[in-house]
């Protein structure tokens, strides 16, 4: 029996259904619950399933064969993975962890692969979001290869914060990311990160508040980001 919070209703990708639909594709998925800090899928895992995260917040991974971990985005309530090995039969590409506890909707490739060509407004969808990460992994690559750690940290900052409702030139940074995690999403290792905010905060662009960062001067972190690029694309 399917339990009231166990619906697809909620994932983005299957808004055109009708109800009675949605609740067909309930009773065909393999429900179940992760724990914080459970790998949910590992790089090369064999199977094309593909899961729909109804609660909770998972993180995609790569974990490199010297151990460092990169990590590529955070997927929330709402959202799905697993979509690639059920379109291409390979291998996973990535790892999965989740970073709190979950409710997950493991649906079989062939039922997953049914719904999107027979109804153009997912199939639609799912090429929206899949171009949409192609794009955002091009831009990490991009990065990756011609940003110094620095601009990394500036640019990782900028994305996760919100604008100060009371200081237009500043943005919130809240949570306060943990290093080893920032340290992950721009492909370095923590002492380097910890070691860049202490150069932020001597340089008046970060104050530590409780509970929060705040980046003090927005159009500043821009500006020496673009500068950077530049002398990047000189140097080039």
């Amino acid at each position: 029996m399917v339990r009231q919070n166990e619906t697809l209703a909620r994932i983005e990708l299957f808004r055109s259904l009708t109800p009675e639909q949605i609740h067909r594709l309930d009773t065909r998925c393999i429900w179940r619950r992760a724990n914080a800090k459970e790998w949910i899928l590992d790089y090369q895992d064999e199977g094309a399933d593909v899961f729909f995260l109804v609660s909770g917040v998972v993180r995609v991974m790569i974990r490199s064969i010297s151990g460092r971990e990169t990590i590529l985005r955070d997927i929330n309530a709402g959202a799905f993975f697993g979509e690639l090995a059920a379109i291409d039969g390979q291998a996973r590409s990535a790892s999965i962890l989740a970073i709190t506890e979950a409710t997950i909707a493991k649906m079989s490739a062939s039922t997953f692969l049914e719904i999107v060509t027979a109804h153009p407004d997912v199939a639609l969808q799912l090429l929206r979001l899949v171009t949409g990460q192609v794009r955002m992994l091009a831009n990490r690559i991009n990065e990756f290869t011609t940003l110094g750690v620095r601009d990394r940290l500036y640019l990782e900052l900028l994305r996760v914060s919100r604008p100060d409702r009371d200081n237009e030139r500043q943005a919130i940074v809240s949570p306060p990311p943990v290093h080893a995690d920032l340290a992950g999403r721009i492909s370095t290792r923590r002492e380097a990160v910890t070691k860049e905010l202490s150069a932020m905060e001597r340089d008046g662009l970060l104050r530590k508040s409780r509970g929060a960062l705040v980046l003090l001067d927005v159009p500043r972190l821009i500006a020496m980001i673009d500068e950077d690029m530049a002398l990047t694309s000189l140097r080039s």
